[in-house]
């Protein structure tokens, strides 16, 4: 059961992190653009499916990047998501793909912080290391499984 969990949990990260640089790099328009005024987006936008996507597409980050470490270490998971986010945000300039937005690196950051914190409520009812990353693997199949199954359908019915 153990090398099934783990098989899962290693296919769905996987597939998010080919999911992650699909949205943010591949399904974009050729331009470049940049705003570098916090919550400028935002106010103009409101809570738009924009809004909540960066939020939501950073979660599983937090998640896998505290259960990868040997030992969980706030600061060391904070900046690899916020390292992450702005890596996007800079290479999304480079190569004219979307636009480079604080507001996307702030919402980034607390999807990515959401997802440490589920790290950490895992972490706290749990007895071990081993028993979070088990919880996790489900929490991969259950969440995972229907979004990649989504994703094949709406590929499928687009092609």
């Amino acid at each position: 059961m153990k090398k099934f969990l783990n098989m899962a949990y290693w296919i769905v990260l996987v597939f998010y992190s080919y999911l992650l640089v699909d949205t943010v790099f591949l399904a974009r328009d050729v331009r470049r653009s940049i705003n570098i005024v916090p919550f400028d987006m935002i106010s103009e936008q409101g809570f738009t499916i924009n809004v909540w996507g960066n939020v939501l597409m950073f979660i599983p980050l937090g998640v896998y990047f505290a259960d990868n470490m040997k030992q969980f270490r706030f600061w060391k998971v904070l900046g690899g998501i916020i390292g992450t986010s702005l890596a996007i945000e800079v290479l999304q300039y480079i190569f004219k793909c979307g636009a480079s937005d604080i507001d996307d690196l702030i919402l980034n950051t607390i999807g990515g912080l959401l997802g440490m914190s589920i790290y950490l409520l895992l972490k706290s009812i749990s007895k071990s290391k081993e028993q979070v990353h088990i919880a996790i693997s489900i929490l991969s199949i259950i969440v995972g499984v229907p979004v990649i199954l989504l994703v094949i359908i709406i590929f499928a019915y687009n092609h």
